[in-house]
């Protein structure tokens, strides 16, 4: 019978944290919000960079429907989540979890469904053009229409 042998490592991040000194908890949360909002306008740029590579992707896609382009799509709309949360657009973020939460559904049900695409395309747009001049109700509104489209496209009623 062999034995289990552990060997600890130390954690040198643990280590530094505990020394006294350097900065507090807040302001490195202060340092952070300000490296944040340095590159918001670069995320946003991002973000319409993002949505037209989608809606160029998805004419291919009308076309082509292959688990190439699908899995294309569901890479672009995974970045844009983490960019609209920088650029501090949650509800485009959402809308772009909603599309990858559509494309799981269609590679599990091995089917395809254009106008679902579509329409998750025109909730992004929507909410990307609208930004804050929608006001929370319309913005959940549409956000719920995503997943509707995405619970009946993962019941198969599509």
């Amino acid at each position: 019978m062999s034995a289990v042998k552990r060997i600890r490592v130390p954690n040198r991040l643990a280590a530094v944290v505990r020394k006294p000194g350097g900065k507090t908890i807040a302001d490195a949360v202060a340092g952070a919000e300000a490296n944040l909002e340095a590159i918001r306008d670069d995320c946003v740029a991002a973000v319409d960079a993002i949505l037209a590579a989608m809606t160029e992707l998805a004419t291919v896609l009308k076309a082509m429907p292959t688990a190439e382009n699908q899995a294309k799509l569901y890479d672009l709309a995974d970045e844009m989540i983490g960019v609209a949360a920088i650029a501090n657009l949650p509800a485009v973020g959402t809308a772009a979890f909603s599309v990858c939460e559509l494309i799981d559904a269609f590679t599990e049900r091995q089917a395809w469904n254009w106008d679902a695409v579509a329409v998750h395309l025109n909730g992004l747009k929507l909410l990307r053009a609208m930004g804050d001049q929608i006001n929370e109700a319309a913005r959940e509104q549409v956000l719920d229409g995503l997943r509707a489209v995405v619970r009946r496209v993962g019941s198969a009623e599509t």
